[in-house]
């Protein structure tokens, strides 16, 4: 029974309180099954190591499905993430519609990083981190992100005499209170098409 259980059973542990259990009657009784028992136990055992490493492996973020990338951090293809794993760079695709004439923009926490190559709806071009410490409220937030994310910090990654296209229309993304206890710091600033989708990259850099 243990031996079959350590294959069948889901249940932790049950199979290995089982095979302990055989072993001990098998003893004290003289029967047979000694080896289903030690089977049982050790196949159990192995199962029990394996779900902790995929637990342990999967909470540090080996197992995720984050976007892969090169040597030099540029995204060679795409994968799904948070907000605040968006680098200087990076174009990401959200569900959000971007505001016209307006510069803050609500980007979702979970986001899909693509290659610039690949349409999609944000390319940032900006991407600095908060002070810790208590929220510094929403006013503060904003005045930061307006200082940060100004046309100097946009006309650097895109070179000098380089115009943005017509269709593209500067943005930031800050954090929000709700957001900010689980270390949610980061202001995002970005470019995006407000009528939909872009393709290829704005900084100097890009080929």
């Amino acid at each position: 029974m243990a031996f079959v259980m350590s294959i069948l059973c889901a249940i932790p542990l049950v199979p290995l309180i089982l095979g302990i259990i055989a072993l001990t009657q098998i003893r004290d009784r003289g029967e047979k099954g000694r080896g289903f028992a030690i089977a049982a136990i050790v196949i159990h055992g192995l199962t029990l190591v394996f779900y902790a490493a995929v637990l342990a492996f999967g909470f540090s973020g080996v197992l995720d499905d984050g976007p892969e990338r090169d040597t030099t951090g540029q995204v060679t293809a795409p994968g799904s993430g948070e907000l605040q794993d968006i680098r200087m760079g990076d174009c990401f695709n959200t569900d959000d519609t971007m505001p016209e004439g307006q510069k803050d923009a609500e980007a979702s926490l979970s986001v899909t990083i693509v290659p610039c190559d690949q349409p999609h709806k944000g390319e940032a071009y900006a991407v600095f981190e908060l002070e810790d410490g208590p929220f510094p409220g929403k006013d503060e937030v904003h005045s930061t992100a307006e200082e940060k994310c100004d046309n100097t910090a946009l006309a650097d990654y895109m070179g000098a005499g380089a115009e943005l296209p017509e269709s593209l229309e500067p943005y930031y993304s800050v954090p929000q209170s709700s957001s900010w206890d689980v270390g949610h710091h980061k202001v995002t600033c970005f470019v995006a098409d407000p009528g939909g989708s872009s393709t290829g990259s704005v900084r100097a850099t890009a080929s």
